[in-house]
């Protein structure tokens, strides 16, 4: 008689308690998973999936002139979405301006929206937009984009064009004002303020020096023409008065050489800056003439003595000045 054996381990059902414990188990499952697609059910059905709204808020449009665009986005409050800045591309129109708008979450979601300002320079009579929006998914974006809407150009020439047409010519010239370049200015005048300054840093006591010793000529050859004028008719009518003036000059001239108050000086105070007997005989011999009033054949000698000792002054001033041009050269 054959024997058969039983397999207790693959035939579990022949355990009516063990087969009950399995039978939860999995019944358990089958809930759970229910309830998780419930879940996703109830989201999907409060925040549905929705593309973005973008329309124009004019039906035509011209060449050249600004006019609206509002694009708006509904979406869960947990979903971060990005809007298209000016740099994004709006073809075939440029972005001039861009208003954001916050964000407003009611019981129906968050909605974020926005209005651009657009241009369009295209000819097409009808001209179409889509833009698009990011909606953040972990580390990536997805674009999402709008329905796309349509726009119509404002003709401003009505009717067919002919061959017939022409421009027509204005030769007349307009005058226009001119205008004054003040960067221009500016920079001219920066860059003269800055030569002057290198040619000053460079040789500005050297051109100092020579100035001055011009102008020492000028002062010397005005003395000169002065002293002539006055003393060509000093034994005439007008001899006493031309000599007092003659004196006058003369120390005008040596104070402004020597940097001394010869005006205020008496004839005494004279001798003791510049010691000479000539030139003491010869300032005597004019007090004469001026106080006493009598003029003398020797009254030209005594001028012409004082012509001698300005113009030995002068150049003993211009030699000075020289040498220090000299000794301040070797010292540097």
């Amino acid at each position: 008689m054959p024997t058969y054996r039983l397999n207790w381990q693959n035939n579990w059902f022949f355990f009516p308690s063990l087969c009950t414990e399995r039978r939860g188990l999995i019944l358990y499952t089958v809930q759970r998973f229910v309830l998780f697609l419930f879940f996703l059910c109830s989201l999907s059905t409060a925040y549905p999936q929705q593309r973005p709204n973008g329309h124009f808020l004019t039906d035509s449009i011209e060449v050249g002139k600004p006019f609206k665009y509002t694009l708006s986005f509904r979406h869960s409050p947990r979903v971060e979405v990005f809007f298209p800045d000016t740099s994004a591309a709006f073809r075939p129109f440029e972005v001039v301006k861009l208003n954001y708008f916050p964000t407003e979450t009611s019981a129906k979601g968050s909605l974020d929206s926005a209005v651009y300002t657009l241009l369009s320079f295209e000819l097409a009579k009808i001209q179409t937009l889509s833009v698009p929006i990011w909606q953040k998914e972990g580390r990536d974006c997805t674009a999402i984009y709008s329905e796309i809407d349509s726009i119509k150009l404002r003709e401003q020439i009505k009717g067919e064009l002919t061959d017939s047409l022409y421009l027509r010519t204005d030769t007349q010239v307009v005058p226009l004002r001119s205008q004054t370049n003040y960067p221009y200015l500016v920079l001219l005048g920066l860059l003269i303020s800055l030569i002057g300054t290198g040619i000053y840093l460079l040789f500005g006591e050297a051109l100092t020096r020579q100035w001055e010793l011009y102008q020492m000529f000028l002062r010397n050859r005005e003395f000169q023409r002065n002293f002539t004028r006055f003393t060509r008719d000093i034994n005439g009518s007008k001899g006493i008065e031309n000599a007092e003036k003659v004196v006058v000059l003369w120390k005008i001239y040596l104070q402004r050489l020597e940097r001394k108050p010869y005006v205020t000086y008496t004839t005494k105070e004279i001798m003791d800056n510049l010691p000479d007997e000539q030139l003491a005989e010869a300032l005597r011999s004019i007090d004469g003439v001026i106080y006493g009033g009598v003029s003398s054949k020797n009254t030209a000698d005594s001028l012409n003595i004082l012509r001698d000792i300005a113009t030995q002054t002068y150049r003993n001033k211009r030699i000075e000045l020289l040498q220090q041009g000299r000794n301040k050269t070797k010292q540097s």
